[in-house]
């Protein structure tokens, strides 16, 4: 199938509530550039993200941020690189809910960081939600990760980099299951 392999890794958008709190969560807290603010307004009849999206009129905020490390801990080349776009829906509004974090569809977004033990702290004592205090794994290395939630409930993962020692994976496919 020509012209259907995925060449890069260009944003992960985050659906928010409330567009200011979500940056002081990732910005403030987390530290994350600011990259951008932009709004869609397709109002009152429509347009590309009403079509996109298949709601008969948008109305959308969003913050474009990036983590300062580039991808992977892969420094940034030319361009604005991987973002975070956090996303408020003014029309129609959002529905909120959280899924369990083993239901399917969810996701997580995962950002490395150089200590997880240090940056739990700190989220405890800001009052984030935690899962568990930090893991430690060792089976690829020896390095710790710690889940936990956004102010809407939106599952982040930290992964620790720079310590230890990790291993690469071996690159293999399993015939689990059929796409």
């Amino acid at each position: 199938m020509a012209g259907a392999k995925v060449l890069t890794l260009d944003h992960v958008a985050v659906m928010v509530s409330d567009l200011g709190r979500s940056l002081r969560f990732y910005h403030d807290l987390l530290g994350l550039d600011f990259v951008a603010s932009e709004e869609h307004d397709d109002r009152p009849n429509g347009g590309p993200v009403s079509t996109m999206t298949a709601f008969p009129v948008v109305q959308i905020r969003e913050y474009r941020l990036r983590p300062a490390g580039g991808v992977n801990g892969h420094a940034r080349i030319e361009g604005p690189g991987f973002t975070v776009d956090l996303i408020e829906w003014m029309s129609p509004k959002s529905p909120v809910g959280r899924y369990p974090i083993n239901q399917v569809p969810s996701s997580h977004i995962c950002f490395g960081v150089e200590s997880v033990p240090a940056t739990y702290e700190m989220l405890v004592e800001a009052g984030v939600e935690v899962v568990s205090p930090p893991v430690r794994f060792d089976g690829e290395g020896e390095w710790h990760v710690l889940f936990f939630y956004d102010p809407d409930g939106n599952l982040i993962e930290l992964n620790e980099i720079g310590t230890g020692t990790q291993h690469e994976h071996k690159s293999q496919i399993h015939e689990w299951s059929r796409y």
